[in-house]
């Protein structure tokens, strides 16, 4: 079964009900500008999240290597975050979309109870963090203050979402037998196999980047036993780790 998978290490990040760790899973995000436009409609009639489509975005935090996917309320991707591998505390320049950020448990809450206000909300169900993007640049605050700021993260240079799928060894080997071109990841590291003129090519990194296998004839037995990955092993070796 095909499920959304994290754009940069392939992790599931379905939703998975009560999540653990710092962070649940599902996140909702509306820009301050938006939030304050809602208020001005909403003083006195109850909250409609159904009239206001297009100004929610939502996001995953991977669990495994905690990238952020963003989507819009098509659910299509509009962006991935990872986090920086050197903090900087330094303020943020503008322009940012900055606004409340909620885990879905409170979303839920917001939005099912008959007698929450866009005006209240912010006090009432105070948001768990406020963030701050960018296309570049994504930051998660303590408060609207934009003073403390917890974490940075940059954004990756491909921002669609990967189809996940894990089969058995045998299945793999029969996709290899009759399709011309098979993607998959191992340990985070993208790999494509390749039905080419010359024969078979496996390549490691997005955009044809290194060859790290090659045959003028092969079958899928020669393929799957091929040591192709850093650690010298081969797919038969790590099958369980391999994420088509």
């Amino acid at each position: 079964m095909a499920v959304c998978g994290c754009g940069f290490c392939g992790y599931q990040i379905r939703y998975h009900g009560e999540p653990e760790g710092e962070y649940p899973v599902e996140h909702i995000f509306c820009t301050l500008e938006n939030w304050r436009a809602l208020e001005e409609e909403n003083l006195t009639a109850d909250w409609l999240e159904v009239e206001h489509d297009g100004i929610f975005f939502y996001a995953w935090r991977c669990a495994r290597c905690g990238t952020f996917m963003f989507f819009n309320d098509k659910w299509k991707s509009i962006g991935a975050y990872t986090p920086n591998e050197e903090f900087s505390s330094e303020p943020m320049q503008e322009p940012f979309d900055f606004g409340p950020f909620w885990d879905d448990f409170q979303w839920f809450e917001i939005t099912e109870s008959n007698d929450n206000r866009a005006s209240e909300v912010l006090t009432k169900f105070p948001g768990n963090r406020w963030l701050a993007k960018n296309d570049n640049e994504l930051r998660l605050y303590e408060d609207e203050t934009r003073t403390k700021c917890i974490k940075q993260f940059r954004r990756l240079q491909f921002v669609t979402p990967i189809t996940v799928q894990t089969m058995s060894l045998d299945a793999f080997k029969k996709m290899l037998a009759n399709w011309d071109d098979v993607e998959f990841t191992y340990r985070g590291t993208y790999y494509n196999f390749m039905r080419e003129k010359d024969g078979i090519n496996i390549y490691r990194g997005h955009g044809n980047e290194q060859i790290v296998y090659h045959a003028a004839n092969a079958d899928a037995d020669e393929i799957v036993n091929a040591k192709i990955f850093h650690d010298g092993k081969s797919i038969v070796e790590v099958q369980a780790a391999v994420v088509l």
